[in-house]
């Protein structure tokens, strides 16, 4: 057998020098890496939790915790901003509404004074045209103070159609109402005549004038002097001869007929 003694002895007692160790590629790239013990890669977990706790650092820290605060306060504030807000706006509305309805007021107060006034001037209207139809369509003696001297009825076997009134020459003489003149001028035993048609068609007669101041055709109101009463025609003294004739037809006797429109004798 051979004797591998002197090998062994050889290679223990062999000395390692101090320079440097040169190595094949061959036999760097084969040998095996060495694990080291306690050395590890960081995990997805293990990240989490490091984020989470620096997380929980900065949020303890005053100036994070203000900053919180802050955004917290905002994000409360929010609703009762956008609640002030409507409210504002519902405010401005009740107030534009309550401006639009003072003015329909005012607009409806006025177009009433104004309906009021115009009501008020067409009230006064017909109440000066009824006080002057009033008066238009009113009745009275053609003079005052009146003395009858001889009445309606036959004399001497002839009709005296109408009502005598003793009067003094040159009385004035005025229409018993409103109405047109017929004639005017001298009739036979009348003398001087003056007739007016008034506005319900009845007509008078008044005889024996001095005096005629109006022409046919004139428009005459109640009381307005048509003559003065004389002593003309057949005529025993100075008086007015009265004839009524209604709707124009034939005379009737004075008195009732004055007397039934309110005319005092």
């Amino acid at each position: 057998m051979p004797d591998h003694s002197h090998e062994a002895r050889h290679r223990a007692g062999k000395t390692i020098s101090a320079g440097p160790r040169i190595t094949s590629r061959r036999q760097e790239t084969s040998r095996p890496r060495r694990v080291v013990t306690g050395l590890a890669l960081p995990t997805a977990a293990t990240v989490a939790l490091m984020f989470c706790a620096a997380g929980a650092a900065v949020a303890t820290s005053p100036r994070a915790q203000k900053q919180l605060f802050s955004q917290s306060a905002a994000a409360m504030a929010s609703p009762l901003a956008g609640t002030a807000a409507q409210h504002a706006h519902l405010l401005e509305v009740e107030r534009a509404q309550a401006a639009t309805a003072a003015s329909a007021l005012k607009e409806i107060d006025r177009a009433t004074e104004v309906a009021r006034g115009q009501e008020r001037m067409e009230l006064a209207a017909a109440a000066d045209l009824a006080q002057r139809t009033a008066f238009a369509h009113s009745w009275r003696l053609p003079i005052t103070d009146p003395v009858t001297t001889s009445g309606f009825g036959y004399r001497w076997g002839v009709l005296h159609a109408g009502e005598d009134f003793a009067v003094s020459v040159g009385t004035p003489l005025a229409s018993m109402s409103t109405g047109t003149v017929i004639y005017a001028g001298q009739e036979s035993g009348f003398g001087n005549l003056v007739e007016i048609r008034y506005w319900d068609g009845t007509i008078s007669y008044f005889g024996h004038m001095s005096i005629v101041s109006v022409v046919v055709g004139d428009a005459v109101k109640p009381a307005e002097i048509v003559g003065q009463s004389g002593n003309t025609g057949h005529s025993t003294g100075p008086h007015l001869h009265l004839e009524i004739h209604p709707n124009g037809g034939k005379a009737v006797d004075p008195l009732p007929w004055l007397a039934a429109h309110h005319i005092a004798v």
